[in-house]
């Protein structure tokens, strides 16, 4: 079994970061949602192969902005999508949990089939799993899972980003709700610490922003990078720029990325600008991985 600072395991987390060891992915990964997102008054109606033929722009046009890409295994085999052209020094990172942010009450499993070994042998550079957990309940089930990915990603020498989705009553809740995930996650051995931002949107002290997140900072023994979990694109700039003042080492952002270039409001360039836009802070103000 390799340690966590294997040669291997640090090259392939290099691949999916900026030539800085910052953090900034494009995240596409979604399925459900992502229908959601594109057809609001009618998700259903949008087949699989629907949802690969819409993708498949936003990918090939704001990709090379980024450092890396999150997708999903299905989009990767059912496409045959490769890395080709301007993508070709894109990192790609899969995600392999069952779930696209919808059953919160099944504990967490791999999406039927996959395994850390079958992602290895796409040549992908990372992997990456999401589990729900309530900070004031059983989170046994959440922290086998994490535990059980832990293993695969040390045999595979692959890299792991673990994101772990607080459940709470009240935004009131939420920054106690993501400190005790990286309390709970954090030791458990993933390389990276996906992460809510963890101050509700109504909240617009960014002094108060800051001290969080030099707290979860203090708290993680990993690197840590923000998710913009769907919202605004000016908020989620300037979460990043507090986030990554205070040690984050970057982002994951998809919607408040994509957006509107997935529903014809927008265009593809505005979205790769927003991508530079975002590698850009998290180069300026944010943590090298390596420096962890």
């Amino acid at each position: 079994m390799e340690p966590p600072s294997s040669p291997l395991r640090s090259a392939r987390l290099d691949t999916v970061a900026t030539p800085t060891g910052h953090f900034a992915v494009l995240a596409i990964d979604h399925v459900g949602s992502f229908a959601a997102t594109v057809r609001l008054d009618n998700p259903a109606s949008m087949s699989t192969e629907d949802i690969w033929a819409a993708k498949l722009p936003l990918i090939e046009g704001i990709g090379p902005h980024a450092g890396a890409m999150l997708i999903d295994p299905g989009f990767l085999e059912g496409t045959g999508f490769t890395r080709t052209g301007k993508l070709a020094e894109t990192g790609m990172i899969l995600g392999i949990e069952d779930g696209d942010y919808a059953d919160v009450l099944t504990a967490p499993r791999f999406l039927p089939g996959w395994s850390v070994e079958r992602a290895a042998r796409l040549s992908v550079d990372a992997v990456k799993i999401s589990m729900f957990f309530d900070p004031g309940g059983d989170t046994s089930a959440a922290e086998d899972f994490v535990t059980e990915v832990v293993d695969q990603c040390r045999q595979q020498q692959m890299p792991l980003f673990a994101e772990p989705l607080a459940l709470y009553d009240h935004p009131t809740e939420r920054r106690d709700a993501v400190i005790e995930g990286v309390r709970i996650f954090g030791p458990l051995g993933a390389d990276v610490l996906k992460l809510q931002f963890p101050e509700p949107a109504e909240n617009t002290d960014q002094q108060a922003w800051a001290q969080v997140c030099e707290e979860i900072d203090r708290l993680s023994p990993v690197p840590w990078a923000i998710l913009s979990e769907g919202g605004d694109y000016d908020l989620f700039r300037q979460q990043l720029k507090v986030a990554c003042g205070a040690g984050a080492s970057g982002f994951l952002g998809g919607r408040a990325v994509w957006r509107e270039a997935a529903t014809g409001e927008g265009s593809l360039a505005s979205s790769a600008a927003r991508i530079r836009e975002l590698a850009g802070i998290a180069v300026a103000e944010g943590v090298d991985w390596r420096s962890r």
